[in-house]
This record gives C-alpha cells, sequence and structure tokens, in this order.
C-alpha cells in the first residue's frame, strides 16, 4: 500500500504521531496535525517550538520617554518623577488631600499648588504670609513662593542665591579662545571675536576669500 500523507502501516491503518521525535520546548505542548506538528506556547514566549521569549517592550508600552524593562509575561516601566504605570498617568499629587484649612489642591506633574482661603505657605498651614516682608531681591527675583513656614526665591534668568541677589557670571576662564573677550549676558554669553569667528572665537576667519 502506498499510503497518503499523515498515515503509515501495512495497510495505511495507522496515523502518524507528528509529536513523536519531535520536541517543544519546555515552554510550549506539542499537538499533532494532520500532516504536521506545532507547539501550543506558555503564555509570554513564542517561536516554532516556544523557545522564545517574548519581548513585551518590543510594543513600546511606556511613555513619556521612560525605559521598558522587559519580563517574562510582563514589563515594567521606570518612570519619570510624577507618572506612574505605562508613564502616561500623571500621579495625582492631591491625594491624599495635603492643603490644610480649607485649601484647594491643584495637580501638578510630581507637584501641587494649594490655594489658600485665609492661611498660607505651601500647604495652607502657616498664619504668616512669610513673603509679605519681600525677602527676595526685587531685581533678581521672578516671585516669592509660599512654603510650609517659609518660603522661596524663585530667581529670573542670570541671578542665583536663596535671594536671588547673586548674578551669575557665565564667563569662565578659557572659554573664548584666542584671548578674545567674553562678555556676561542675563540670559548666557558672547564672545567678541574679531578677527576670528564662531560662539567659541574658535574659527579664523580666512581673509584670502
Amino acid at each position: 500500500c502506498h499510503c497518503p500523507r499523515g498515515y503509515t502501516g501495512v495497510r495505511c491503518e495507522e496515523d502518524i504521531d507528528y509529536c513523536v521525535g519531535h520536541h517543544c520546548s519546555e515552554h510550549g505542548v506539542c499537538l499533532d496535525q494532520q500532516y504536521n506538528f506545532t507547539c501550543r506556547c506558555m503564555l509570554g514566549f513564542e517561536g516554532s517550538l516556544c523557545e522564545l521569549e517574548t519581548n513585551e517592550c518590543n510594543s513600546f508600552p511606556c511613555a513619556s520617554g521612560a525605559t521598558c524593562v522587559d519580563l517574562i509575561s510582563d514589563y515594567r516601566c521606570h518612570c519619570p518623577p510624577g507618572f506612574e504605570r505605562t508613564c502616561s498617568e500623571n500621579v495625582n499629587d492631591c491625594w491624599p488631600q495635603p492643603c490644610l484649612n480649607g485649601g484647594s489642591c491643584m495637580d501638578l506633574i510630581n507637584d501641587y499648588i494649594c490655594h489658600c482661603p485665609v492661611y498660607h505657605g505651601k500647604d495652607c498651614s502657616s498664619s504668616v504670609n512669610q513673603c509679605v516682608s519681600n525677602p527676595c531681591d526685587p531685581e533678581g527675583t521672578l516671585l516669592c513662593e509660599e512654603l510650609a513656614n517659609t518660603y522661596r526665591c524663585v530667581c529670573q534668568h542670570g541671578y542665583t542665591g536663596p535671594h536671588c541677589k547673586t548674578p551669575i557670571n557665565h564667563c569662565v576662564d578659557g572659554l573664548c579662545q584666542h584671548s578674545s573677550v567674553c562678555v556676561d549676558l542675563s540670559r548666557g554669553f558672547k564672545c567678541d571675536c574679531l578677527p576670528f569667528t564662531g560662539q567659541f572665537c574658535e574659527i579664523n576667519i580666512d581673509d584670502c576669500e
């Protein structure tokens, strides 16, 4: 007897078990088919023999530029501060309610702001407005922020220090090349370059051009 594909024996009475002699990996179960076999893989594995671990990070599940770490049948996102799960959900920093004395909370990214009806401070716990005395230097300060029983001076560009009184010197020795003069600006610096050019006076002007 010349047997059709999938059968054997003297009279073609035996159905060939293609799982005999063919083994899936430890992460799969062999299923006999009419003309071949297939491997049914456990969750988290793939490949013809279920020999490959599925990389769940290939679908880019993490948002906000987070780093994805592949696990067995799972993944984990290392989120920037203020985000959780797949890093697309902003953590509600207003839970539980941080604002005291009837203050209302507005959620920010990794922070919150309390709008205080009577009291002052970061969490409306201070009865004294710390910014009333104008502790921050008016020239270098963008705003005075109340915190719990204290304050914080938010400096303008070009100023630093706890009270924003110190001008920032953006000129560092050796920053401008070829003995050029560095001019400090409020938002950076510039180099007086002639007869050179470039941000740091590093390029010699070709006068033959």
